[in-house]
């Protein structure tokens, strides 16, 4: 057994002496048992075939399964400058109570903790995770040592102005981290939640999180993720949307950082008028992986989804684009559109895409494409005919062809952070 598994069941074996109830021991236990039962991903499957965890499972890293242990004071090491509220903040998987900064979220948002759950509320919140957890291996590793969740309820009507803030930082070394997200929006309610992934530490960690979101009719929810760990991090992330009648979800995703990342994303279409937009940018520096693995659903007519990513590779960088969308022998009247476009830094850089459609129904519009490609030099030499010097040159290009994915993020103050971030991320070859 490699060194990971071995202190995964350590932890698995120290969290069945915690005071839990028996409900919470069995369900750990079946989580645990799947994950068995699945294996360590491997390069065999179909789903790794281009991601190697050789990094991963050489780390020996603690998970903590005590209780909380709060962050007193700001540390310099803890990068919460500039993060305004309101904000929830969990450090290496545990939440943050002084660094948080809740007070003045409206009476229409509730906010619950697992450790803070009664034993049926612990139960819905399980069952509520399960389709997230059911998307890869490692959600089954989370359901079985997970230390903390967050059930985040916003009230039918109720819509929030400013975003919510919801912080992870990996600040330990050799430490791994896995957590729960899950978002009900009622009728009519609306929420900007932006997710930051960051890092104070160099040497490596794992962060191993899952997310559930369910959407009433007309809910509109826009979730922006940022992924800025550190340079040795290990990023393993799912994330499963179940939307109603009318219901709108944006979903933007940027991966800047990290050894390796994977995101599993599937957004399901139940009910008509439902509409997805998912988007994102993933930039691999030299010797780093990104794997972005989506599937949209649509099991009902008359909606509409718009998925778009784009990648920047960098010296020896890889990334992986499978992009699934499915539309249901019911779902007439789908719209869909789905791309994804690369661009190839270096002759060493490699990319496997693989954007699909699969339609039952007769009567939609449906596109799909990719792109891979190296900078256009008749543009490159465009800007130089005009005095602007090489590198600036090369930048203003980068800039253009990943700026494009922030410029329709709604909400302006997000829009502008995202858009600073990644002028700041592609200026040459040493910076992720």
């Amino acid at each position: 057994m490699n060194p990971f598994l071995t202190q995964c069941r350590a932890s698995f074996e120290m969290q069945a002496t915690l005071e839990e109830g028996v409900v919470e021991r069995g369900q750990r236990q079946a989580e645990w048992t799947r994950f068995e039962a699945l294996g360590w991903p491997t390069t065999r499957l179909e789903d790794w075939k281009y991601t190697t965890l050789s990094g991963l499972e050489k780390l020996s890293l603690q998970n903590s399964v005590e209780p909380r242990e709060e962050v007193k004071g700001v540390p310099p090491s803890l990068p919460l400058e500039g993060i305004p509220a309101p904000r929830l903040v969990f450090v290496d998987g545990t939440f943050q109570p002084d660094q948080s900064i809740i007070d003045g979220l409206p009476k229409g948002v509730r906010l619950r903790f697992w450790p803070d759950l009664d034993a049926p509320e612990r139960e819905r919140f399980t069952h509520k995770m399960a389709p997230a957890r059911a998307l890869t291996a490692f959600g089954a590793l989370n359901g079985a040592l997970f230390t903390e969740g967050v059930w985040i309820t916003v009230d039918a009507g109720c819509a929030l102005e400013a975003p919510l803030h919801l912080v992870k930082v990996s600040r330990t070394g050799q430490r791994m981290s896995h957590g729960a997200v899950l978002l009900e929006l009622g009728e009519n309610s609306e929420l900007t939640l932006r997710e930051h992934c960051v890092g104070s530490t160099d040497q490596p960690t794992h962060s191993n999180w899952v997310t559930a979101i369910e959407l009433a009719p007309r809910a509109r929810l826009t979730l922006v993720k940022v992924q800025q760990e550190g340079l040795l991090s290990y990023h393993t992330a799912a994330l499963h949307a179940l939307q109603r009648a009318g219901s709108h979800l944006q979903v933007f995703s940027f991966a800047l950082s990290g050894a390796l990342g994977r995101n599993d994303i599937t957004l399901r279409l139940i009910e008509p008028h439902a509409e997805c937009v998912l988007k994102g940018v993933y930039r691999v520096a030299d010797r780093a992986l990104q794997d972005f693995h989506t599937s949209i659903e649509h099991d009902s007519p008359h909606c509409t989804s718009d998925e778009c990513f784009k990648g920047v590779l960098e010296g020896t960088g890889r990334a992986v684009f499978n992009g699934r969308v499915r539309v249901a022998l019911d779902a007439q009247k789908t719209s869909s559109r789905q791309s994804n476009h690369n661009l190839l830094l270096s002759d060493k850089a490699e990319v496997n895409t693989k954007p699909q459609l699969e339609i039952f129904a007769d009567d939609v519009k449906c596109s799909h494409g990719t792109t891979v490609g190296q900078l256009d030099e008749e543009q490159w030499f465009y800007l130089r005919t005009r005095g602007i010097a090489a590198d600036l040159a090369r930048t203003l290009l980068i800039q253009a062809f990943t700026l494009e994915i922030a410029e329709v993020i709604p909400h302006f103050g997000v829009r502008e952070e995202v858009r600073r971030l990644l002028s700041g991320t592609v200026g040459g070859n040493d910076h992720v």
